[in-house]
């Protein structure tokens, strides 16, 4: 049996053309919108969390220490990407759409997942393969971070990421299950879901 579309609008009605005035999200015309990540986010990023400086350490780095690494980095990220020079359209949408809706999980996260791995490792491969109210899955395909980590000596690279990520959710005031998981490949999944 097959729906009628337009009995079933009639029924329930439809909800894309029944938005409230106050909650419509318009475009103004002539307005320029940056979407894309600043490079100057990058560069600041990097400059107050210069990278070679985690491992110019003598002594060996302990979980403790690239758990508080970690949290630095976000702290750092988090300053930047939410400042007017580096805020972009996307984070003003995604914020906009959180406050009506009251959901915060994945996006807002996700946010700073994804500004966290283009600022720190702009050439890795990854992507986010589940992305719903209940899990986000990041999948990064070759580390370069984890490279670095293994090439000197560190096993527990996640230790940082995990502690970059609870200080992301920390800042949105979202309580999180957090795991890492890595494959035989190389392969390293992310996953976070809200408890």
């Amino acid at each position: 049996m097959a729906l009628d579309f337009k009995a079933l609008q009639k029924i329930k009605g439809n909800p894309s053309t029944e938005v409230a005035p106050n909650r419509r999200l318009k475009i103004n015309p002539g307005q320029d919108y940056r979407y894309d990540m600043p490079r100057e986010l990058i560069d600041k990023v990097n400059k107050e969390f210069p990278l070679g400086n985690l491992f110019s350490q003598e002594s060996e780095v302990s979980d403790e220490e690239l758990a508080r690494q970690g949290e630095k980095f976000m702290k750092v990220l988090i300053q930047e990407a939410d400042s007017e020079a580096c805020r972009d359209r996307t984070a003003a949408m995604i914020e906009q759409v959180a406050k009506q809706t009251g959901v915060h999980f994945p996006h807002v996260f996700e946010r700073y997942i994804e500004l966290g791995i283009l600022s720190l490792r702009p050439r890795d491969a990854w992507t986010v393969t589940q992305a719903t109210t209940k899990t986000l899955k990041v999948r990064s395909f070759n580390c370069g971070l984890g490279k670095q980590f293994t090439e000197r000596g560190i096993k527990s690279c996640e230790a940082f990421c995990l502690a970059a990520s609870r200080a992301a959710a920390a800042k949105i005031g979202l309580n999180l299950d957090m795991t890492c998981r890595k494959d035989d490949n190389g392969a390293c999944e992310l996953v976070f879901c809200p408890r």
